[in-house]
């Protein structure tokens, strides 16, 4: 595989947040790779395999680094989300930053800095708060009828916003949450909308970073998207639990989701995702007038 401008690199192979990321440091930012290269070394068949490209650079702003990620398609990516960790990761355990149990690292992001909180060996960043679409739909419990490929009967369905919608629909066995395909019916129908379904897993008590006892509620969850939509998703399902639990809400969210674990927080205006960053391999590309060696 041919790709010239990342030709002598080390790249490195990550996950975090159920998405995997293949990056490349370019401290610079002058190493270029165009949207077909992109989908070329993203193909999981044909090429390395993964759900996003990640080029790492370093900036004379404010937070000094930045994060530019393709999809594998080749489009880029607005928001970086569940990569931001990773990022933090790869430049802590790379030797580029020292980020200390409770330090914090920034990336510039669209809307003004985006900061990363090393815990332990845990990542955290803090998003806009993401809200059902109205209280009458909250009130009522839904605002979809929704018709589950793999599962009979018409379940109810909240719809979250937040850059974009994703429908929640709850279910009560995981047997049911294994069963569902991906492919759903709704009632109005919600076009381009990311579906989430979700087993609640009862609270349960937990000791806090501060030493103070407080309850938290789990959840299994199934999101149907890649990259960062996988932990869209569960963002919307705990926004979703939330509401429907009302002022019981434990407000801390604890999700199985794509084979990782996520902590979900609200705090205040925003909602805290933590979660593990995993470095998994580091590799070169080689080749002669486009055949592999």
């Amino acid at each position: 595989m041919i790709i010239p401008s990342l030709e002598g690199l080390t790249l490195t192979k990550g996950n975090v947040g159920g998405s995997d990321a293949i990056i490349f440091p370019d401290l610079n930012g002058s190493r270029e790779v165009r949207p077909e290269q992109i989908a070329m070394i993203c193909d999981r068949r044909l090429g390395i395999g993964a759900d996003c490209l990640m080029r790492i650079v370093r900036t004379e702003t404010e937070a000094g680094w930045r994060i530019d990620a393709w999809n594998s398609a080749g489009r880029p990516l607005v928001h970086a989300g569940p990569f931001a960790r990773l990022a933090a990761h790869y430049l802590r355990v790379s030797g580029l930053i020292d980020l200390f149990d409770g330090e914090s690292v920034a990336f510039d992001g669209p809307e003004g800095p985006l900061y990363v909180t090393r815990t332990g060996l845990l990542y955290s960043t803090g998003y806009e708060l993401a809200l059902p679409v109205s209280e009458e739909s909250v009130s009522r419990g839904y605002d979809v009828a929704v018709s589950l490929d793999g599962v009979k009967g018409v379940r109810g369905g909240l719809m979250v916003r937040s850059s974009d919608f994703g429908v929640v629909v709850a279910l009560e066995k995981d047997e049911e949450m294994s069963a569902v395909t991906g492919q759903a019916q709704y009632d109005p129908n919600v076009p381009g909308a990311r579906l989430t379904v979700v087993v609640p897993q009862g609270d349960a008590m937990f000791t806090d970073f501060d030493g103070v006892e407080r309850p938290f509620s789990a959840f299994a969850a199934r999101v149907f998207g890649e990259g960062p939509a996988v932990e869209q998703g569960a963002r919307d399902a705990a926004v979703a639990l939330h509401a429907w639990a009302g002022e019981t809400a434990t407000g801390i969210y604890r999700a199985d989701v794509a084979g990782t674990g996520l902590e979900i927080r609200f705090a205040g205006g925003e909602i805290e995702m933590t979660g593990p960053a995993e470095i998994v391999a580091e590799f070169s590309l080689t080749g002669i007038a486009g055949e592999g060696r």
